[in-house]
């Protein structure tokens, strides 16, 4: 949820290089609440934002889009694999309980609050990526590649060729189904809010499976492969290299999803801004928060790095809040406010979680991480 899976497991004395990836986590929390909250706010692969949204709301919306379209889950995968390098040390054992319990609180997370929730795809991800923890990062990076690649050519360049040929150049928007949505998620009747989620989780079916193993699978063994690699160390000795490599990352991804945007909506461009320019641009926020790192003051970064330490709470936290802002039996807010509205609503909850975590953290309050508290005593294998 960032990828809170492992942001769970700082629970003793961590060294500067291991605190950075909680910090990474923490900040990364901001974009995964405006991914999901646009989910939480309407049923958003139901529609053509062309379509729907006018005005302000559109211009907001695409930069909103820009930011955070394809690029959330992958970056949230990166943190995920690197989490899962970084405890190799506990043992695979040990690792399979966290993810499996970890996957028991986000399938129930979708199932009774939030179902178009992606993380469990991401968790199940994580248990293959275990193969690949301690292995050499050259292997992992290749594995990475070689499945990203298969993305580029089958899902996304040969999608870009069916839209070119096909006479249907724009999705339009499901009125129907999305009136169903806004009429469950309004009314009061918990039990038909369950079965939604349930459907919606499950709709996509092989789909959603083949865009976990080529999208999200690549991510994760990118971020095992990153920390095989000694990342943090490369960004912090060659400032000057890494910083030109972000630049051409977040300049090249955004500018993707840029196109994207002045396509007005074509299944062509979205498909080349989601499948291609979200994940680059992912990466390119991962390293450029790993730069951050290094270099803002120690009061900030431990404002983030305690949320980061309460990831998986924040996260749960935060979905709780949201399902009683927008569905009938709390404010009834889905469907009703403006982009802008749920910025401001994403905003305010994120800076009470950054409070409450870090208030937390200062008296030990026990939250959900506890239950993948590690033994201190445990040796490296």
């Amino acid at each position: 949820m960032p990828c809170f899976t492992f942001l769970i497991m700082g629970r003793f004395q961590l060294n500067d290089s291991h605190k950075h990836i909680y910090f990474i986590g923490g900040v990364s929390l901001i974009l995964l609440f405006i991914y999901s909250g646009l989910y939480f706010m309407m049923p958003l692969n139901e529609i053509n934002p062309f379509e729907y949204f006018f005005g302000r709301d559109l211009n907001v919306y695409n930069i909103v889009d820009i930011i955070t379209g394809g690029s959330v889950i992958p970056l949230i995968s990166i943190i995920t694999g690197y989490m899962l390098s970084q405890y190799g040390y506990t043992g695979k054992k040990h690792l399979s309980k966290v993810l499996g319990i970890a996957l028991v609180i986000l399938v129930l997370n979708a199932v009774l609050i939030f179902g178009f929730d992606t993380m469990p795809f991401v968790i199940l991800m994580a248990f293959i990526g275990l193969i690949f923890v301690g292995r050499h990062w050259i292997i992992t990076l290749a594995a990475a590649i070689t499945l990203f690649a298969l993305h580029l050519m089958f899902n996304v360049v040969l999608e870009i060729i069916a839209g070119l040929n096909s006479n249907i150049q724009h999705m339009y928007s499901g009125i129907q189904r999305v009136n169903e949505f806004i009429s469950t998620y309004r009314s009061t009747d918990y039990l038909a809010i369950i079965n939604i989620n349930i459907d919606t989780l499950t709709a996509g079916g092989p789909d959603s499976l083949y865009n976990a193993i080529f999208i999200i699978l690549p991510s994760v063994l990118l971020g095992v492969a990153l920390r095989e690699l000694n990342f943090f160390g490369f960004i912090k000795d060659s400032p000057y290299i890494s910083g030109g490599i972000i630049m051409v990352l977040l300049a090249g991804g955004i500018a993707t999803k840029l196109l994207q945007v002045l396509s007005l909506g074509t299944t062509t461009g979205e498909t080349l801004g989601e499948g291609f320019g979200g994940p680059v641009t992912a990466i390119g926020y991962f390293m450029i928060l790993v730069y951050i790192a290094d270099s803002i003051p120690q009061s900030v970064f431990n404002l983030f790095y305690n949320l980061g330490k309460y990831g998986l709470t924040s996260y749960i936290v935060f979905n709780i809040l949201m399902m009683f802002i927008f569905y009938g039996f709390g404010m009834a807010m889905y469907g009703q406010i403006s982009v802008q509205m749920l910025l401001f609503i994403v905003a305010a909850l994120y800076i009470l979680l950054i409070i409450v975590s870090n208030v937390s953290a200062k008296y030990n309050i026990p939250a959900l991480e506890q239950t993948f508290q590690i033994n201190k005593k445990m040796k490296r294998e």
